[in-house]
């Protein structure tokens, strides 16, 4: 096996388990939850927990992907280390004061928000605490283990203070202030390590890191701005058409195949650095790579999808313990969403940007947010759960095409340009 193969699995294998921590969780205590504190309560919850992941979006920017590359590039020199560090840390911060603000207008100026205000103020220091958690760090310098340990510890206290602590439907705020109590744990801890045990110097942010950094992100940033504006945008567009319940009901049916998307970000985490270096040096390599990478993924990806449609209704009984037939409806629709997601991404982050194309990338994210956000407004007055469910498959297919389009264009004019050097 080749060595960039190695390095690939090694790091998406890790990335991938840390993901699953975070994945599998919901599956244990969204049974849970809605037993004691009901659907509607539950539904409440995932209306403030889509509007925090667009504040944690903004606040963790690209960085996942620009500042872990810069740090792995400079792993041997801690003091320039220190810097990235420093300079991101200080960007995050400034964003998280801008976003706080913009809680606060929200709650003063628009009254489904201003309702659920105490769930939103209770979830912001989740999104203070875990855009802060040093993950570009840790995966620049190759410690993984050390986000293993540090997730999966936090994970098993999460799960067991809520079996602990929430006994009844009034108990339902007391989700965002444990979790935020775990996660700022989870920050403390990783800044001793990072600090103390790796012995990061702490030193002042740099101006050009923070220049490079905004800049290396921001396809990234607005791309998965994008992806999380129309991929969330149900929750917050059901609730105000139809109430907390139909916004559960969208939840659950959505749930399963989210997680199954979502195993996707640690895969494209790993992968970038690597098509990076193989197609920028060498195009028919680095094509001949990712077609590989397509074709295996794809084939387990389009399997799951066959298994989650023909058990759907097991599989949301399990999750809700009752028989909620539009939530199964929803789950068959989005049942092959992860792998028309995959190939979207993987033309976008393994072969766009590396070619200095991510403003096609962006604008094909951009693009399917506005068709899944006007797809709304057009199917959910007709079908309800099942118009939102439709309008994400839709737009996803777009992107499929359109980004298929652009990496078409993008390889044959380096094709030509590399024949007339020749």
């Amino acid at each position: 096996m080749h060595q960039d193969t190695k390095i690939f699995l090694a790091n998406f294998f890790q990335l991938s388990f840390l993901r699953g921590i975070s994945r599998i969780l919901p599956l244990i205590t969204t049974p849970f939850l809605i037993r004691v504190i009901g659907i509607e309560k539950f539904g409440t919850l995932e209306f403030a927990k889509a509007i925090s992941f667009y504040f944690t979006i903004f606040v963790s920017y690209g960085f996942r992907f620009s500042a872990t590359k810069q740090v792995s590039l400079y792993k041997q020199d801690k003091n320039i280390i220190g810097q990235i560090v420093s300079s991101v840390y200080l960007l995050k911060l400034l964003i998280i004061v801008i976003c706080f603000l913009i809680m606060i207008m929200l709650i003063v100026f628009v009254p489904k928000i201003r309702e659920e205000r105490i769930y939103l103020l209770c979830f912001f220091p989740v999104v203070i605490a875990s855009s802060l958690f040093p993950t570009f760090a840790f995966q620049g310098l190759d410690k993984m283990h050390w986000l293993t340990s540090l997730n999966l510890i936090s994970k098993v206290l999460f799960m067991a203070s809520l079996f602990i602590f929430i006994g009844k439907p009034s108990d339902a705020f007391l989700f965002p202030i444990l979790l935020a109590a775990v996660d700022i744990l989870r920050l403390l801890v990783a800044f001793f390590v990072l600090y103390v045990s790796l012995t990061i110097p702490v030193r002042w942010p740099v101006w050009s890191i923070m220049k490079q950094q905004m800049k290396e992100g921001l396809h990234i940033f607005l791309s998965e701005l994008a992806i999380m504006f129309y991929s969330r945008f149900p929750t917050i567009f059901l609730k105000f058409v139809g109430g907390s319940t139909i916004v559960a009901i969208y939840t659950l049916g959505d749930k399963i195949a989210r997680i199954t998307a979502g195993m996707l970000e640690p895969f494209m985490q790993a992968l970038y650095p690597i098509a990076y270096q193989k197609i920028t040096s060498n195009l028919e390599v680095g094509i001949q790579y990712l077609k590989y990478l397509a074709k295996s993924s794809l084939i387990v990806l389009g399997v799951i999808g066959v298994v989650y449609w023909l058990f759907a209704d097991k599989i949301i009984w399990l999750l809700a313990h009752t028989d909620l037939p539009e939530a199964v409806e929803v789950f068959k629709i989005h049942a092959f969403l992860p792998a028309i997601v995959f190939l979207s991404k993987l033309l976008g982050i393994g072969i766009l940007i590396p070619l200095q194309a991510g403003r096609k990338y962006t604008l094909s994210i951009l693009l399917t947010g506005l068709i899944a956000v006007g797809l709304h407004f057009i199917l959910v007055p007709l079908f309800q759960v099942k118009g939102a469910a439709w309008s994400i498959v839709l737009s996803e297919v777009f992107a499929v095409i359109f980004t298929c389009l652009a990496t078409y264009k993008e390889i044959n004019i380096l094709k030509i340009n590399n024949q007339l050097k020749h």
